[in-house]
């Protein structure tokens, strides 16, 4: 069969690229071997938020009474909630399913390999392509059985198995504090377990800010959590005995389970890279085009282990198929928002105010925000970073709904808008995000809700 585009891989990058190749008029072919959607939709960002959902309405028991609710004998069915969750994930992949068959996209359920510099072999049958977009996504590190950082690996659970089924056990240990691990943590204490976190950095969530992880450290130490920074995990065992060293020297102990969320890792042996001449190193290497070099080959998303993030795999697709048929770039893949699903939430964009010369920095704290103390989610805050010229260059947000909000931090970035533009835009009352026009008027001093500088 012949295409004008096979794309290898049905997640956020691969079938976001094959529906936009399919609207601008192009033949195209999607090969997945498992489900539609990808580690996203599948093994990741949705399946998790679900189950935080579940896991913040439980916990948030606690404060009914103060909000006029009286409710008795409240329990919990962690096996609904993961149906819920199921049920979530299967009626978002028939939705893919149904976008794919619209634009009348020939569907491949079987594994892609590259065989040629146009062709691909998809289970049996072998697809002609003038073009070859490779959109295979990334798996947890350790997936590969040689490639196993961490002696015993293979004793403790990755995300994917946990996004399954239900953790068994009650005094959990979760190596790694980066976003995966801290929002396991959080769904997991909510629902009653024992959690220790354990990050081989000095902070957790390190690619946050500082003050950010300070704060997120302490309202999860509150919340019963024991964090261990500094600490390399050098074994896990059968039994589940995690062996570690800190400054302090070296430490074991026994938990019921053990969880690893310690990196993914370009999902890219086995697709025949080989074939073609492509390099199969740790990811592979694109150009602003998202062009391999070769042939008329691209890549996009996890595989070319920039940023992993379903809707940065979902830009890069776009960007590969408007570079196919020479058309302009309409994505800015330069500004990309990331989001963690704490609680409070925590999104950032753009640069931080110690990458900017002459920074200049307003910051709103959630304390005095309506909306925010209506919620009960008062603590954190909005900051905001301009240059010496007055152009909005980043933002780091540590509060409720901050993930929903930082869309608009994004836009003013990309757009190279001033904090005066901004800010002379209305935004409406109570609401959270009117902490954005706060933390801009705090550059000048002149933020309502705020008390003058001294």
């Amino acid at each position: 069969m012949k295409y004008d585009l096979v794309v290898i891989g049905g997640g956020p990058g691969g079938y976001t690229g094959a529906i936009r190749a399919a609207k601008l008029g192009m033949k195209t072919a999607l090969v997945e071997e498992r489900d539609l959607g990808g580690t996203c939709l599948n093994r990741g960002c949705i399946p998790t938020k679900a189950l935080l959902h579940s896991g913040e309405l439980y916990a948030s028991r606690e404060g009914w009474e103060e909000l006029g609710v009286k409710a008795e004998n409240v329990t919990l069915d962690e096996e609904a909630i993961y149906r819920r969750k199921d049920a979530i994930v299967q009626n978002l992949r028939n939705g893919v399913r149904t976008l794919v068959k619209s634009n009348k996209i020939d569907l491949y359920e079987t594994h892609g390999v590259i065989t040629g510099e146009h062709t691909v072999k998809a289970g049996e049958e072998e697809l002609e392509a003038e073009y070859i977009l490779i959109a295979t996504g990334s798996l947890p590190i350790g997936s590969d059985p040689a490639r196993r950082p961490i002696e015993g690996m293979q004793y403790a659970l990755n995300s994917d198995n946990v996004l399954a089924e239900r953790v068994e056990g009650q005094n959990i240990a979760v190596i790694g504090a980066g976003v995966i691990g801290v929002e396991f943590t959080d769904y997991l204490t909510n629902v009653g377990r024992s959690v220790t976190l354990i990050e081989p950095m000095d902070r957790i969530i390190p690619m946050t800010n500082k003050e950010t992880s300070t704060q997120l450290a302490a309202i999860l130490k509150k919340k019963g959590i024991k964090i261990i920074t500094g600490a390399k995990v050098k074994e896990i065992l059968p039994d589940h005995t995690v062996k570690y060293t800190t400054e302090k020297g070296d430490f074991e102990q026994k938990f019921d389970n053990v969880i690893t969320s310690i990196g993914r890792m370009a999902n890219i042996t086995g697709l025949g890279l080989e074939n073609v001449g492509i390099p199969a190193g740790k990811r592979i290497e694109v150009d602003e085009n998202m062009y391999t070099g070769v042939a008329k080959i691209y890549a996009c998303g996890d595989a070319i282990g920039r940023i992993q993030l379903a809707h940065y795999a979902s830009a890069t697709a776009i960007t590969a198929v408007e570079s196919m048929l020479n058309r302009p770039h309409s994505m800015d893949i330069s500004i990309v928002p990331s989001c963690i699903y704490t609680q409070p939430e925590i999104a950032f964009v753009g640069k931080k105010e110690s990458e900017v010369p002459n920074a200049k920095v307003g910051k709103f704290l959630m304390a005095a925000n309506g909306k925010s103390q209506i919620e009960g989610v008062a603590r954190g805050f909005v900051k905001v970073v301009a240059d010496e010229n007055d152009y909005v260059v980043g933002a780091e947000l540590f509060c409720v709904r901050a993930t929903d909000m930082v869309g608009e931090l994004a836009l003013a970035i990309s757009l190279g808008l001033t904090i005066h533009e901004v800010a002379s835009v209305i935004h409406p009352h109570p609401t959270v995000m009117e902490s954005i026009d706060e933390a801009y008027g705090d550059i000048e001093g002149l933020a309502t809700h705020m008390a003058p500088r001294r």
